[in-house]
């Protein structure tokens, strides 16, 4: 297993902060209004878990550092404007909820005889 780099400790330290603002205003709310955002509840919590997965990843990292505390809030909006609801994210789909564009990876063609 590598080491992760400064970077990616400091955008999980930063991802990590926010997540725990995002909860902390989850639990200042009345019961009736947490059932009511369930949803949203559930979607923070999975797209935060699949970023961590990413965040060795220079651009998705340094994307997290510069949105600071928004990270969530913008990533959520974007999944929201688009009517997103996933469970299993992929690095492209964190690149475009963070903003960022996509990653296209080639595969090499395999000559024949």
């Amino acid at each position: 297993m590598t080491e992760p780099t400064r970077l990616t400790q400091q955008a999980t330290q930063v991802l990590d902060q926010a997540y725990t603002q995002f909860k902390t205003d989850q639990l200042a709310q009345t019961k009736t209004d947490i059932f009511d955002q369930a949803t949203k509840i559930f979607m923070v919590t999975t797209v935060v878990d699949a970023t961590r997965q990413y965040l060795f990843e220079p651009a998705i990292a340094t994307r997290v550092i510069d949105l600071g505390d928004q990270v969530i809030a913008s990533m959520y909006q974007r999944a929201t404007e688009a009517e997103v609801l996933k469970l299993n994210f992929t690095g492209n789909d964190i690149r475009w909820l963070l903003g960022l564009p996509r990653v296209r990876r080639h595969h090499a063609d395999q000559a024949t005889d």
